[in-house]
């Protein structure tokens, strides 16, 4: 066990991280067979030659569902393997020591069209990410109040392109939680949003590609509920649903919080839409009867303090207004 205190101490890691990675249990952690610990953590995490073994050779087609050859290209698996020796760097790749750290770790990927795929996306933004040894001080105030003054921040299509993203990092960095534009893969539709923790550091991680402001916000600010409400650390991923027929949450027609736990993901998006919009001013809007109007748009964006594209999407995905609207100017692509 002091070794594994070592290790945790060393790489700024937390106990259930690892024995997620690991897919063990805590009791197996601290009372199993050490060597056993020992082959798994140097299947995770270890440098030089890979752990191979002849049960590796069964989980090919499994690792063949990574994006394999952007992960070479990237540097971050070697060329030219297949079989176990590809299984064995798709592990040590994702910090995990076997399919059920995989499935462990990565629960929030699962129902996904490709849990692969989402899960290389999101573990480059955990290799970008600062593990912190300091426990994350939540200052919801302090956080509501930034992203407060980002749904009201009017940026004009003008500006330089990128300019509303960078004034986002900069307000979630200042309250503590990192940032990161990362380039999705080809092999599964595009994520949209994905929160998660690197030790005691809380990310948020986007695509690199563009959408329409108001969705960014929606996406940012259901990640950042996530960070307030569910400080245990949970992962969640905005992405393409799997399966047809599955139930998506109310106002969200295009995409499905995947996290192991819905009702988290439902609270975390209760929390996105109060901040965009109000119940009350939503209603307002709605009682007006003139919301098609773009004079109606301005004057309400007005007087709720609120960027005109964030009203138009709320009231798309009322269906009170068409997805083609003409309205649809107002969302400006960030």
């Amino acid at each position: 066990m002091a070794k594994i205190r070592e290790f945790l101490a060393k790489n700024r890691m937390t106990q259930d991280e690892l024995c997620k990675r690991l897919g063990l249990s805590r009791d197996t952690l601290v009372d199993g067979d050490d060597k056993k610990i020992g082959l798994a953590i140097k299947t995770a995490f270890g440098k030089g030659a890979p752990i191979v073994d002849d049960s590796m050779e069964a989980l090919a087609p499994w690792a063949r569902k990574f994006p394999v050859r952007s992960l070479q290209r990237q540097g971050l698996i070697p060329q030219n393997i297949q079989g176990a020796e590809l299984v064995s760097a798709i592990f040590r790749f994702m910090g995990v020591a076997s399919t059920d750290g995989f499935n462990s770790y990565y629960s929030a990927v699962q129902n996904t069209v490709n849990p692969q795929t989402y899960a290389a996306w999101i573990r480059l933004g955990e290799l970008r990410a600062t593990r912190s040894d300091k426990e994350f001080s939540i200052n919801k105030k302090m956080i509501v109040d930034n992203l407060l003054s980002l749904r009201r921040n009017t940026i004009f299509k003008s500006q330089e392109k990128g300019y509303f993203r960078t004034s986002v990092k900069e307000i979630l960095n200042n309250s503590g939680i990192e940032f990161f534009e990362v380039e999705p893969f080809i092999t599964a539709p595009l994520p949209i949003c994905a929160c998660f923790w690197v030790g005691n550091q809380p990310v948020i991680q986007v695509p690199t590609n563009t959408m329409n402001d108001s969705q960014f916000l929606e996406a940012v600010f259901h990640a950042v509920g996530h960070i307030l409400l569910h400080p245990k650390r949970t992962m969640c991923l905005i992405a393409p649903q799997a399966a047809q027929g599955e139930n998506k949450p109310a106002n969200h027609k295009h995409s499905l919080p995947t996290a192991s736990n819905i009702e988290k993901c439902d609270e975390a998006m209760r929390f996105a839409q109060d901040l965009l919009l109000t119940e009350a001013e939503e209603c307002e809007l709605i009682c007006n009867g003139h919301f098609m109007e773009r004079r109606c748009i301005t004057h309400f964006a007005g007087q709720f303090h609120v960027r005109p594209g964030i009203l138009v999407e709320r009231l798309q995905q009322q269906g009170m207004i068409s997805l083609r609207s003409p309205l649809n100017d107002f969302k400006q692509a960030v």
